[in-house]
């Protein structure tokens, strides 16, 4: 073979051997660049997949967040509102074993109100645990988070931080963290694994469980001021419904809020009270004033804020209540808050005294009358005696006979105007003990009667002397039921006065006469008259008229007629004129009777 071909041929296989290895060259930067753009994509997957996933923690933590506030302000118990958080912090690390332990305001206990788990079930929930020196407490007094193992609780416990554990201790992970409420530490979360399979927990978990127990207490604080505001609520509740005073608010002029004291004291259902207007149970004689004042304060006026007016129950029973008032905002509007308290007795009581003082002030006077009057009644039939029996002691044997007798007459007259003044006066003490008894029988009342005139004939013959006596009666046989005492007291007394009271003389009319079911019985006279000034007193015990002068008398005639007229359940009326003579007319209802009733 020529040279110049072999050259050609060896240089064509160096350039082949030479291509060769450039070729593995690039191959191997091939392999390499291979290589790394797969440990680049390996690489940059996992921080794709790391972003995710902590996008999507990220996302998942701000949705729990979410709802546990949502949760917070649904209207759940408190119980509920733990587990349904319970439920949520699983979405984000192992929480199969979940508690809350809160501290008491005391210091001394805490409170455990959710506590569930699988060794523990539900033992372990309760309140008022004193604190002691355990795991839940180790981590609210270090005031951090803390994660713990069977090998650190050895260690905890051999260096006396946990010396007073409670509950199953054989968990392989356990992680606690604390709660700020109110500026301090005033609780912790805990969850814990049993399982040996379950990752201890990490700062991670820590981080992610302190996050949940920021929102959980401030959860819990909102529902620890609901709580308190419920039982402000229930505390003022209890003292508006238990307290002895009606209250009741009053708004645009109803009433919108009473208590049971208010309905028990008006005497109407709370169903009748709400929403009609203030003075729907309100005395119609005080209706008037009650709304009155009601407006002027709403206007703005000064009005007196306490005074008394009387409401009518459901039954007719009326009440007097003393109201007081003040304005209040009601439902962010102007309103007026009402104290009533039920004042009937007091009034009542306060009635009965003054009228006890009047009886009081009346018997005083009553005694003093009686005193004046027996002083000077009795003093001249008792000098009449005393007299006549000197005269009879020191000339009996020198008096003629019809003088004799004439001073025994007037000793006789003076023992007789005596007895029938005592006599008076015993009927007045049983009238005012009530002891003044009615004992109808049949009467002839006519028969009855003029044997009453001729006594009074008798008694006042001097008197008699100068009146002209004119009687009118029915026919003595007609018969009725009546009290014979009294109406001898009622005849003898009214007849006696007319013919004491004409001193000028004059008609003495005595009249009776049956009207329907009741007698008429008229006496009149044409005397000295009554004025109008005495006539309200007519029949008050021991009154006299201003213008009797010097005409003898107890006071106690008219007062003893009115009693008897009252027994008989009847009625006397007067009319009078000073000068001109008065009329006395009594009706007394009866029944004509035969003589045997």
């Amino acid at each position: 073979m020529p040279n110049s071909l072999q050259a050609q041929l060896d240089r064509s296989h160096e350039q082949f051997q030479a291509l060769q290895a450039k070729n593995r060259l690039l191959q191997a930067e091939l392999e390499e660049q291979q290589t790394l753009a797969s440990q680049w994509l390996a690489q940059r997957t996992e921080e794709l997949q790391r972003e995710a996933l902590e996008q999507k923690k990220a996302e998942t933590l701000q949705r729990v967040f979410y709802q546990i506030a949502e949760r917070s302000t649904a209207g759940l118990s408190f119980y509920d509102f733990l587990k349904a958080v319970h439920g949520l912090l699983e979405e984000l690390l192992y929480a199969k074993n979940f508690y809350v332990c809160l501290c008491k305001p005391n210091g001394t206990h805490v409170d455990f109100p959710y506590y569930v788990d699988e060794k523990d079930g539900d033992t372990m929930q309760c309140n008022d645990v004193p604190r002691c020196n355990g795991m839940t407490e180790f981590v609210m007094r270090s005031n951090a988070p803390q994660r713990i193992d069977g090998e650190r609780m050895r260690v905890l416990q051999q260096s006396g931080e946990i010396t007073q554990a409670a509950g199953d201790l054989t968990f392989t992970t356990w992680l606690g963290v604390p709660m700020q409420m109110h500026g301090a530490s005033g609780g912790m979360l805990a969850v814990q694994a049993y399982e040996p399979g379950v990752p201890a927990y990490s700062e991670a978990d820590a981080d992610i469980l302190g996050f949940v127990a920021n929102h959980v207490s401030a959860a819990i604080e909102r529902y620890q001021a609901i709580e308190e505001v419920r039982k402000s609520e229930a505390r003022y509740r209890s003292v508006i419904e238990n307290v002895g005073v009606g209250v009741a608010v009053a708004q645009d002029g109803l009433l919108v809020f009473v208590n049971p004291s208010m309905v028990n004291i008006v005497g109407h259902p709370a169903e009748f009270l709400l929403n009609r207007p203030l003075t729907a149970a309100i005395h119609p004689d005080d209706a008037g004033k009650v709304a009155d004042r009601h407006h002027a304060r709403l206007r703005g006026e000064n009005v007196e804020s306490n005074y008394n007016f009387r409401i009518i129950t459901q039954t007719g029973e009326v009440r007097t209540l003393d109201l007081s008032v003040v304005s209040i905002q009601w439902s962010n509007r102007e309103a007026t808050l009402l104290f009533v308290v039920d004042i009937t007795a007091r009034v009542e009581a306060e009635k009965n005294q003054r009228h006890a003082l009047q009886q009081q002030t009346a018997l005083n006077d009553m005694k003093a009358r009686f005193i004046t009057m027996a002083s000077h009644e009795f003093r001249t039939p008792l000098a009449t005696i005393h007299g006549s029996v000197e005269l009879l002691q020191h000339y009996q044997d020198r008096m003629p006979a019809d003088k004799k007798a004439a001073t025994l007459q007037r000793i006789d007259d003076a023992v007789a105007r005596m007895t029938h003044m005592l006599e008076n006066v015993l009927v007045i003490g049983r009238t005012d003990a009530g002891r003044l008894e009615f004992r109808p029988r049949a009467l002839s009342v006519t028969a009855f009667c003029n044997s009453l005139v001729d006594e009074v004939r008798s008694a006042m013959a001097r008197q008699v002397a100068h009146i002209r006596l004119t009687l009118d009666f029915p026919p003595a046989e007609h018969m009725y039921l009546l009290d014979e005492a009294l109406i001898r007291n009622i005849v003898g007394n009214l007849l006696s006065n007319a013919i004491k009271y004409s001193p000028n003389g004059g008609e003495v009319l005595f009249s009776i006469a049956p009207e329907g079911e009741q007698l008429v019985l008229t006496v009149s006279d044409q005397g000295i008259g009554i004025p109008k000034a005495d006539q309200t007193q007519l029949f008050v015990s021991f009154h006299r008229a201003s213008n009797v002068g010097p005409i003898a008398g107890t006071g106690l005639g008219l007062s003893i007629v009115k009693e008897a007229v009252v027994c008989h359940q009847g009625s006397i009326t007067v009319t009078s004129d000073v000068g001109q003579g008065s009329r006395f007319t009594v009706l007394l209802p009866t029944q004509a009777c035969s003589p045997e009733v």
